[in-house]
């Protein structure tokens, strides 16, 4: 059986090493993008880079192979500590981001605008009691704050996701990208970097990027974020779907935060034990276990966990 405070510490990316890169591209995360199938092969290599990935592909494209070298070395401050992952037979270099922002549902759902950089701040300010969270929704951010920095809320890719005007930095809207990648589009770098990489077979990306629970069984169809066959289902944070979320009390807007840290917990699980397919009644257990202990630590009662011990 799971060890789950074990496996808490195994997932979790946050460190005290004496690093301000983003958690996402420190090479404790790389390490699990190293789980990937698609990056298990011999020529995916981790290299320590302190500046950003553009950078590395401009000392690339003019041969300035020297600069490469000091940068795993030297850093701007705000990259100290940071990897990339590359494939010289390919000559491609990856970064990373967080799937799916806390900094946008936060100020979108509680309508307040804090004094806070970016999502580590918020994370912390949730945490510590800090930030003004109205109407019950404590405990449902709090959860989403402690699963935040978790392997299953990052992944790698070619740049970073510019989030869209409506609050659509979520797993939802980077996967409808993804899927859409033969037409011509936004974030026209994603599509071209999954068109060469997977082509025509994106089952095959979804598997090697551990995404099963974000889709219909054996189809490329993706969930809602708030699954419903009525009306008030949930794509986004945008206008059109904010109001709904904050009906009756905020009650879809608690599933809508739940719901994320459902997917974020059962994707950690299945890249730390590279598990694939349908839950078993062994793997389903874990799983459950896990968010019951992380529904206990954001403040949820007995009665509350049990009824939110289900699967995404």
């Amino acid at each position: 059986m799971i060890q789950v405070n074990e496996f808490i510490n195994k997932v979790d990316i946050t460190d005290s090493d004496n690093v301000n890169c983003e958690f996402e591209v420190r090479k404790k995360a790389m390490d699990f993008y190293k789980k990937y199938p698609f990056y298990e092969e011999d020529d995916w290599k981790i290299i320590k880079f302190q500046n950003s990935v553009n950078q590395y592909n401009n000392l690339k494209d003019t041969q300035k192979y020297n600069e490469i070298e000091a940068y795993k070395e030297k850093s701007k401050s705000g990259y100290k500590g940071a990897h990339l992952l590359g494939n010289k037979s390919k000559g491609i270099a990856l970064t990373a981001d967080i799937l799916t922002s806390i900094t946008v549902p936060y100020k979108k759902i509680t309508n307040v605008e804090p004094n806070l950089k970016g999502g580590k701040e918020i994370k912390d300010g949730i945490l510590k009691g800090d930030l003004e969270i109205p109407n019950g929704l404590e405990p449902y951010f709090k959860a989403f704050a402690i699963v935040y920095y978790w392997c299953g809320n990052m992944m790698p890719v070619v740049e970073s996701f510019p989030p869209g005007s409506h609050g659509a930095d979520n797993w939802l809207l980077k996967m409808d990208t993804i899927m859409d990648c033969h037409k011509a589009g936004s974030h026209q770098n994603w599509r071209d970097w999954i068109k060469e990489s997977w082509g025509e077979d994106l089952n095959k990306f979804i598997m090697d990027y551990y995404f099963e629970d974000c889709f219909d069984k054996d189809r490329l169809i993706i969930k809602n974020i708030v699954p419903s066959f009525k009306e008030d289902y949930v794509f986004s944070l945008s206008g059109r779907y904010l109001g709904r979320l904050q009906k009756n009390n905020n009650k879809l807007a608690k599933e809508f935060l739940i719901n994320h840290v459902k997917v974020i917990i059962q994707r950690s699980y299945r890249i730390e034990n590279k598990f694939h397919g349908d839950w078993k009644k062994k793997e389903e257990d874990e799983v459950k276990g896990i968010f019951k202990e992380i529904f206990a630590q954001a403040g949820f009662n007995g009665g509350q966990i049990n009824k939110m011990v289900s699967l995404f």
